[in-house]
């Protein structure tokens, strides 16, 4: 049995049952997100995969439901099920998404289909203002109506940092630098590129590792200052 802890050790034997029940219908299957980046905290991060189906594989798609039952017992989010041209084609509506897959990805079974691939810098840059802006409207109805809870502003900053950290990586990816696994590294090299401050985005990155922080309306502040410095920049970034 692989270990509870292991999120490689998991995801074989996964891939292995996953193979058992779609033959040759599953073509790839990689590992991705924090258990690739570095940061992965067992017992409560998800182990995330992408799986890549044949068409005629996708027709049977409840073939994983059995498998899944089990495995999620193990901390295995549901995959991401894809078809063999999704990365091609989808790669000008989800730029940030497989910008992410690409950069923080092993395979675990059948070839590296995210290899070649090739992040389309006009999306790109259209879906990191998107995300940015979206979030900072998000942030500002939770803040006029939360300020109170302490609870549920720490909850809200905390599942923000995935939309940052994308967005980080976007602006990154842009400016054709190499994106590191390390956050707060990432968060650094981020704001010395759009004229932001790193430090608020650090103090979220500190309450998800389950350090406690200053006053959380303080920090709820700062981060909607910075986000806004991160909507302009974007807004008026010039591609060539």
């Amino acid at each position: 049995m692989p270990s509870k802890k292991d999120p490689i050790e998991i995801t074989e034997a996964f891939a292995a049952e996953m193979k058992k029940a779609f033959g040759e219908d599953l073509q790839t299957l990689l590992l991705v997100g924090s258990a690739v980046r570095g940061d992965f905290i067992p017992g409560k991060s998800d182990v995330n995969t992408l799986v890549i189906l044949s068409p005629e594989g996708m027709e049977w798609l409840e073939k994983a439901y059995p498998i899944l039952r089990t495995w999620r017992r193990k901390n295995l989010a549901v995959p991401h099920f894809m078809l063999p041209d999704s990365a091609r084609c989808a790669l000008d509506s989800y730029p940030l998404e497989f910008l992410d897959f690409k950069s923080f990805h092993r395979v675990i079974l059948g070839p590296d289909i995210l290899a070649e691939i090739s992040i389309p810098p006009h999306p790109l840059r259209l879906q990191i203002e998107r995300e940015a802006r979206g979030k900072l409207f998000l942030l500002r109805q939770v803040f006029a109506s939360e300020a109170g809870h302490g609870k549920e502003l720490q909850a809200v900053l905390k599942r923000s940092l995935a939309t940052f950290t994308a967005v980080f990586q976007g602006i990154l990816e842009l400016e054709k630098r190499t994106i590191p696994a390390d956050r707060p590294t990432l968060f650094q090299e981020a704001a010395s590129i759009a004229g932001f401050s790193s430090g608020v985005f650090l103090q979220i990155f500190e309450l998800r590792e389950g350090k406690r922080g200053k006053n959380l309306r303080v920090i709820f502040k700062d981060l909607l200052r910075e986000v806004e410095k991160i909507v302009s920049w974007v807004d008026a970034y010039q591609l060539p």
